[in-house]
C-alpha cells in the first residue's frame, strides 16, 4: 500500500511540473500518427447514446488496439488483468472471470455483463474470448442495470471487433517460446466492392508442455510461502497443457447511403484441455473439450435524426469434461450446454446536441447438464436444467447544457423476468417457475470547470437474480455436500460515485480521481449447515443464503503523462497508473438473534496496472507493464472442504494453517515486457516476456499461475 501511495504522489508531481512548463504551448498537430493516442475522442459503443468517452459522466476505461498488440496476453482475461484495475480470477485450463469495484471475480462473471459489439458475448468465461479480431475494449465501471439488466452491478465490458471498409489489407504473425508454446494469428479485411466489405481472423495457440510455476515473490516472500506453500516454487504445474483455435468472420452489406447490415460469426474450439485440479491435484488430473459458436446481425440505419440498430443474436457453448477411472483411463463424466439468444432494438434520437436512446432488449439463457459415473450410468448433475428469460424496455437521455459545459445522463429500465427450473429426479428437484419484474434507474452529471478540469458524479441501482445452481443445485464430493436454497431473494445494490478529472491531450496529461460507495442488500453468500451440531458425521452441508447487507467503498485513480507532448508528439513516451483501492468491504449476516459483521471474502483490497510505454510512431514500440494484485480473504479449502491434511510428496501442505478457516492471501507483483519493431512498413519482429520477475502467485487458491515465459514473434502485413 505504501509503495502504491508513493508511486501515485510521484506521478502527480510529474504532472504538476509538466503542467507549469506547458502553459504556453501551441496546438498539437492532429495527424493520423497521433490520433490513436487520444482516447477521449473515442465514441463509446456501450453507452447506448453514441457519446464520446470525454462526455460520459460514468467511469470508463478504453483499451486500444495499440495496447492489445503490445500485450503478451493470449485472451481477454490476460488483457484485462494487465491493462485495467479490474480483478481477474483465472484457473489453468481456459477458465476465468472478472470482478469490478469490489464485486468478486467469479468465473461465472455474475457481477459484470460481457458484451461483444453491444450484444451478449454468449459465454461467462472470458478466457474463451480471443484478441485477434478485437479493435478495442470498453470497460464501464459502476451499476448499469438501467441499460443492461441483471448482473451489471459492478460494470460492463464491451468488446468492439474490427470493421474494415478500406482497401483489402491484413497481417499474419508466428510466435514460439517457453513451455513449447506456438502461436499463429491471421487477419484480413476490407472492401470487396461498393456494396460488400468483410473481416476474417484466425488464431491458433498450443502450449505443448506443462508450464512452470514462478520461483520468487517480489514482496514479503516469507508470508507468501505460508499460503502458497514451499512445495510449489519453481515446480511444474502438471496437467496444464492446452490447444485452442478461434475463427471470426464478418460480412458487411451496404444497402444504401444510410443503411448497412453486418453479419458476424465466430467459433472457438479447444479439445483435450488439461485441468490440474489444484497444484496438488486434489480434484484429479482431468481434461475437457470446449467449443462455442456465436452468430449475430446488426442492421444499422438512419432515418432523419433517428439512428437505428436492430441486432438479433444466438450462441451455443458446449463443455465436456473427462475424468479418470481407477485404471487411469478417461471417461466422459459430464456434458454442459449453454445457449444464449435474443435481440436488441435501439433508437438513438438526436435532438440538437442532445440524444435520447429508447429500446427493447430480449435475452434468454438456457443451461443443460448431464453427469455420468465411471460405469457409464447417468448420475445426479450439479444443477437441474434451467432457463432464464428477460425482456427489458429502456430509455437513456444524454443532455449537453450550458454551452456544452454540463453533460447529464438519465436512464431507466423495466425488466420482466421469467425463471424456470426443470424437474430432475436425481436431484429430487421439482419443476419451478418464477416471474418477477424489476425497475432500475441511473443518473450521471459531468461539469466542465474550465482549463481541462471537470467534476463528475453518478448514481445507479442494480440487481442480480439467483441462478438455478444456488436455488436448486445439489451435489456431493468426497469432501462436502452442497445444496441450493429455494427461498433465495435477488441481490440488490445502490452505488454512488464522485470524482474530479484533469485531461489535456495537448499537454499529455490524463488524471481522474473517483470515490465510490456501494450498499448491497440480500447479497448471496455461502453458509455451512450442521443439523445436529456434531462435526463431520456426514449430515453437514453447504448452502446459500441472503446476507442482511454488505457495503463497499473505495477510490479509483487513473493517471498518465505522455512526454511526447513536449515535442508535438513526434513520439509517445507515456507513464501510467490505473489503481483501485477498497477502504472497506464488509458483509453482515444474521446468526440467531445476532448480526455478525465480517470482511467480504473473494474481494481484492487493491488492484492496479502501471508502467511505461514508448512508441516512436515510426515502427518501434516497447512497453513495461506491472500488475499489483492485493490481499483478499478466501476460504482455506484444506480445512473447509478436505477437513484433513493434504500430503504432497511426503510433506503436509500448509501445515501451520490447518486450523485456519479463512486465509488472507498475499500481495503479488507481476511484470510483463514487450518490444516490437516494424520495418519497410510490412515486416515485424518482436519479443514478449510474461511474468518478467518469475513471480509465484495465484488468482484462485491452489491454482498457481505460469512463471516467466519468453515468446519471440515475426510478422508480415499486406
Amino acid at each position: 500500500m505504501k509503495k502504491t501511495i508513493v508511486t501515485t504522489f510521484a506521478l502527480l508531481s510529474i504532472l504538476n511540473f509538466t503542467l507549469k512548463a506547458e502553459e504556453n504551448r501551441e496546438t498539437v498537430t492532429d495527424s493520423t500518427a497521433v490520433k490513436h493516442l487520444n482516447l477521449s475522442e473515442v465514441q463509446v459503443n456501450a453507452s447506448r447514446v453514441n457519446a464520446k468517452m470525454k462526455d460520459l459522466p460514468q467511469k470508463v476505461d478504453v483499451i486500444s488496439r495499440r495496447v492489445i498488440e503490445a500485450s503478451p496476453a493470449a485472451d481477454m482475461a490476460g488483457l484485462l488483468k494487465a491493462s485495467s484495475s479490474v480483478d481477474i480470477q483465472q484457473y489453468p485450463g481456459v477458465n476465468a472471470g472478472i470482478g469490478i469495484r469490489g464485486f468478486s471475480a467469479s468465473t461465472s462473471s455474475k457481477y459484470a455483463v460481457i458484451l461483444i459489439n453491444g450484444k451478449p458475448a454468449g459465454t461467462k468465461n472470458i478466457a474463451t474470448i480471443d484478441l485477434n479480431n478485437v479493435e478495442r475494449v470498453e470497460i464501464l465501471k459502476g451499476p448499469f442495470s438501467a441499460q443492461y439488466g441483471s448482473a451489471a452491478m459492478g460494470g460492463v465490458v464491451n468488446i468492439v471487433t474490427k470493421e474494415s471498409t478500406g482497401d483489402i489489407a491484413g497481417a499474419v504473425d508466428l510466435q514460439y517460446g517457453s513451455f513449447q508454446t506456438s502461436k499463429a494469428n491471421m487477419n484480413v479485411g476490407g472492401a470487396l466492392s461498393d456494396v460488400f466489405d468483410f473481416d476474417f481472423a484466425y488464431s491458433y495457440y498450443n502450449q505443448a508442455k506443462d508450464y512452470k510455476v514462478g520461483d520468487h515473490n517480489f514482496y514479503d516472500e516469507d508470508y507468501a510461502k505460508t499460503i502458497l506453500d514451499v512445495s510449489t516454487y519453481g515446480e511444474r504445474m502438471e496437467n496444464s497443457q492446452l490447444l485452442k483455435q478461434n475463427f471470426d468472420a464478418r460480412l458487411g452489406i451496404k444497402l444504401s447511403e444510410n443503411w448497412k447490415i453486418n453479419y458476424n460469426a465466430s467459433y472457438f474450439l479447444a479439445d483435450d484441455v488439461e485441468a490440474p485440479g489444484t497444484f496438488w491435484h486434489i480434484y484429479g488430473m482431468n481434461k475437457k473439450d470446449l467449443d462455442k459458436f456465436s452468430t449475430g446481425m446488426d442492421v444499422l440505419g438512419q432515418i432523419g435524426n433517428h439512428k437505428l440498430t436492430i441486432s438479433p443474436f444466438y450462441s451455443k457453448e458446449n463443455s465436456d469434461f473427462f475424468s479418470k477411472d481407477m485404471d487411469a483411463n478417461y471417461y466422459q463424466s459430464s456434458e454442459n450446454v449453454f445457449k444464449n439468444y435474443g435481440f436488441l432494438i435501439n433508437d438513438a434520437i438526436a435532438i440538437g446536441k442532445h440524444t435520447f436512446a429508447l429500446g427493447i432488449d430480449n435475452n434468454t439463457e438456457k443451461y443443460e447438464s448431464t453427469l455420468w459415473g465411471n460405469s457409464g450410468d447417468e448420475a445426479a448433475p450439479y444443477l437441474p436444467n434451467y432457463s432464464h428469460s428477460a425482456t427489458g424496455i429502456f430509455g437513456q437521455i444524454h443532455f449537453k447544457l450550458f454551452n456544452d459545459k454540463l453533460n447529464a445522463s438519465v436512464g431507466t429500465r423495466f425488466d420482466q423476468i421469467a425463471f424456470k427450473i426443470n424437474e430432475n429426479q436425481f436431484l429430487n428437484a421439482k419443476s419451478k417457475t418464477e416471474n418477477y419484474s424489476v425497475l432500475t434507474e441511473n443518473i450521471g452529471l459531468k461539469y466542465d470547470l474550465g482549463l481541462g478540469l471537470a467534476a463528475h458524479a453518478s448514481w445507479g441501482n442494480a440487481f442480480l437474480a439467483p441462478d438455478a445452481y444456488q436455488v436448486a443445485g445439489s451435489f456431493s464430493t468426497i469432501y462436502a455436500t452442497t445444496k441450493g436454497n429455494p427461498n433465495l431473494d435477488p441481490e440488490k445494490s445502490n452505488t454512488f460515485d464522485l470524482g474530479f478529472a484533469y485531461k489535456d491531450f495537448k499537454k499529455g496529461i490524463n488524471f481522474d480521481l473517483t470515490y465510490f460507495q456501494t450498499h448491497h442488500k440480500d447479497k448471496i453468500v455461502t453458509e455451512s449447515i450442521d443439523p445436529d451440531g456434531t462435526p463431520y458425521n456426514g449430515d453437514e452441508y453447504n448452502t446459500y443464503m441472503n446476507a442482511n447487507k454488505a457495503d463497499m467503498n473505495g477510490l479509483e485513480v487513473v493517471a498518465s503523462y505522455d512526454f511526447g507532448a513536449l515535442s508535438d508528439y513526434d513520439y509517445s513516451l507515456r507513464v501510467y497508473l490505473n489503481y483501485t483501492h477498497l477502504f472497506d468491504a464488509t458483509v453482515e449476516t444474521k446468526s440467531g438473534n445476532e448480526y455478525l459483521e465480517s470482511q467480504m471474502k473473494y474481494v481484492r483490497d487493491n488492484t492496479a496496472s502501471f508502467g511505461i510505454e514508448f512508441d516512436n510512431l515510426k515502427g518501434f514500440t516497447t512497453r513495461l507493464n506491472g500488475r499489483y494484485i492485493g490481499h483478499r480473504y478466501e476460504d482455506n479449502w484444506i480445512t473447509t472442504w478436505a477437513k484433513t491434511p493434504i500430503n504432497f510428496k511426503g510433506a503436509d501442505v500448509r501445515p501451520d494453517l490447518l486450523n485456519e478457516s479463512v486465509l488472507r492471501h498475499p500481495v503479488s507483483y507481476v511484470f510483463d515486457y514487450s518490444a516490437n519493431y516494424t520495418f519497410k512498413e510490412k515486416y515485424s519482429v518482436g519479443i514478449t516476456i510474461s511474468n518478467l520477475l518469475d513471480e509465484n502467485y495465484t488468482e484462485k487458491d491452489g491454482y498457481n499461475m505460469p512463471g516467466r515465459a519468453v515468446i519471440a514473434k515475426i510478422g508480415y502485413r499486406f
